[in-house]
């Protein structure tokens, strides 16, 4: 059984113009301690999927009924508020984008750390102060018996970050989520946070679900890469298939756009044309087809899931025989006839 298996995930916000889908029947699973890569331009889905999971979704916002969020083989979506309340923060825990936005600047950051340890794991004030203290040292935040004493207004960002991270931490979660936890922070930061995250995980056996534009942070600390468009998924592979082989041309178009230090001779970056899609009103076919330079007229028909075998797996018609006649005449496939509603590693359904 995964530890984190989300299925048909439908999430929505009303607004004056109509319904937003942000995400659109998402699937996935995880696995004790393996490390998920979501990744996709803004707007894809990616950190309103996390806040599902956390059931942080607030009005207009709506997580549709047909959606689940199995975590340890219950349903999240089942759960009580108070059941809730005990699960965040202990047993799955999160790592927002913004650090400075989401700690309390008239408390110290002792204080909120202490705060959840008290609440979570029954520790009395001053075991929870010792608590802190111990993961100050454990993210490398110096002098922090003093430090614990200070506002998040008196840290860098760099620092702010280890914050939350040791918050995140101090309750031993089965589950981090890690929403662009590098965002904003210099190269050297952000390995050290990056390696505070490795170093917990092999301390403790967790799983991460990280969040991220940064395609070189997925191939450093990511077993598996979930590729997300228009609030779906559209490729979903291990980093390896992903990176060295990818199918969906949003996916290549992602890596087209990277800067390559691996290659000697200069090249052009290939920057993806057009707009993401409006999610106002998502197309019943591929939602990247208006930017596809690959787009056939079956295109427009909704897109089933293809196997390419070892848990790889991509949503686009340019393998289904259906379009052998619709492909443009320099691009040759071998064509993958059998379509898969459910893949192995890291369970992807369609």
């Amino acid at each position: 059984m995964p530890l984190l298996d989300v299925k048909n995930l439908r999430t929505t916000f009303r607004t004056e113009d109509g319904l937003v889908t942000a995400v659109n029947g998402l699937s996935y699973s995880l696995e004790a301690g393996s490390t998920l890569g979501i990744v996709g331009e803004s707007g894809s889905g990616k950190s309103v999927n996390a806040l599902s999971i956390m059931r942080l979704i607030q009005r207009p916002g709506e997580v549709h009924p047909s959606s689940q969020i199995f975590f340890n083989g219950e349903d999240l979506l089942k759960k009580s508020e108070a059941d809730m309340r005990k699960i965040r923060g202990h047993r799955i825990a999160m790592i927002f984008q913004d650090p400075m936005t989401s700690l309390n600047p008239v408390l110290t950051v002792g204080e909120q750390i202490s705060e959840a340890v008290q609440l979570h794991l029954g520790y009395n004030k001053k075991d929870a102060l010792e608590k802190t203290i111990e993961m100050f040292k454990k993210v490398r935040i110096p002098a922090p018996e003093k430090r614990i004493s200070e506002y998040p207004h008196q840290f860098s960002g760099g620092m702010r970050q280890r914050v939350m991270i040791a918050m995140a931490l101090s309750c031993d979660p089965q589950l981090l989520i890690a929403d662009e936890p590098t965002t904003a922070l210099d190269v050297t930061i952000q390995a050290q946070i990056l390696e505070l995250m490795n170093e917990m995980q092999r301390d403790t056996g967790a799983a991460i679900v990280m969040i991220t534009h940064d395609l070189g942070v997925v191939a450093e600390v990511c077993q598996n890469v979930l590729v997300m468009y228009g609030g779906n998924m559209v490729e979903y592979g291990s980093a390896e298939q992903i990176f060295d082989n990818p199918k969906m041309p949003y996916t290549q178009g992602l890596l087209s756009s990277l800067p390559r230090m691996d290659i000697r001779e200069r090249h052009r970056l290939e920057p993806i044309p057009g707009q993401p899609p409006n999610l106002l009103r998502l197309p019943p076919g591929c939602a990247f087809a208006p930017r596809c330079r690959y787009r056939m007229p079956i295109c427009d028909e909704p897109v089933p899931v293809y196997d390419f075998g070892a848990g790889h797996v991509a949503r686009c018609f340019l393998y289904d025989d259906r379009a052998k006649d619709q492909r443009p005449v320099d691009v040759e496939i071998a064509p993958v006839t059998e379509a898969a509603p459910v893949a192995t590693t890291g369970e992807v359904a369609q």
